[in-house]
């Protein structure tokens, strides 16, 4: 594992444009904060921290599984890797988790930027539950984008859908809207979906909402456990499909 981690710093040091999601995403919230601040709305401000963070970490996400499956494609080193699949996922989970990761320091600054730019004091009141619920996101986020991995492996042409796994998804998780305002199909629908609760669970924990969370976080945790073992078994999947012949590697 220690590996592929040094493995992934060396390919983004090459390739920083696979941080590029992470530099302008948080930028949104300087958009959103200015709105914020011409209305006279302060108590918005913890939503639109959270909402960029949890943007940020979910499109991160996604492109780096495109991206990641495109290079190895293209630099012919996808081909070998199919002669020991299993090698090759843990290569690719390690190197997904370590990549989303590193969006956790986005919602460090995207509070920075409310308090020092616009005097929003957004106080993490739960630190502990903020952490946890953060942690729990990025291994739920990274379990969805093998799935995308996946998907980037049985269609070379993929990566055109990558915009088509972002938005819909930004609805599903109240980050747009809250859940409450959603139609009822589609507050179900939020419901199985492990970014409504992480998103629920960053606000109490900013909010100080008192009470006890382990309903959410049991949930959360199941889900994202859920997501992360759907993610590995349909990259074992795509990968024996394209190591017999059934999907083709090149468009």
């Amino acid at each position: 594992m220690t590996a592929f981690v040094q493995l992934q710093w060396l390919l983004l040091i090459r390739s920083p444009r696979l941080l590029a999601t992470l530099v302008i995403v948080p930028f949104y919230s300087v958009v959103f904060f200015t709105t914020l601040h011409g209305y006279g709305a302060p108590g918005l401000s913890a939503t639109v921290a959270l909402t960029a963070f949890v943007m940020s970490m979910w499109s991160q996400a996604m492109f780096v599984a495109a991206e990641v499956v495109d290079d190895d494609r293209w630099d012919g080193t996808l081909e070998p890797a199919l002669l020991t699949p299993d090698a090759y996922v843990r290569a690719l989970t390690v190197r997904v988790c370590t990549t989303t990761a590193l969006s956790l320091p986005v919602l460090v600054e995207v509070i920075a930027i409310g308090r020092i730019g616009f005097g929003f004091a957004l106080p993490v009141h739960r630190p502990l539950l903020a952490l946890t619920a953060s942690l729990l996101l990025v291994v739920g986020t990274a379990g969805f984008a093998l799935m995308v991995s996946a998907l980037m492996i049985l269609m070379p042409g993929g990566r055109n859908l990558r915009n088509a796994l972002t938005y819909p998804f930004y609805i599903l998780g109240g980050l747009i809207l809250p859940a409450a305002a959603l139609p009822v199909p589609v507050r179900q629908l939020t419901q199985l979906f492990f970014l409504s609760y992480g998103a629920q669970l960053l606000r109490a924990a900013m909010a100080g909402t008192s009470g006890s969370h382990w309903k959410d976080l049991s949930l959360l945790l199941l889900l994202t456990v859920l997501q992360l073992v759907a993610g590995t078994a349909l990259l074992r999947r795509a990968l024996s499909r394209a190591r017999h012949g059934e999907a083709r590697l090149y468009a």
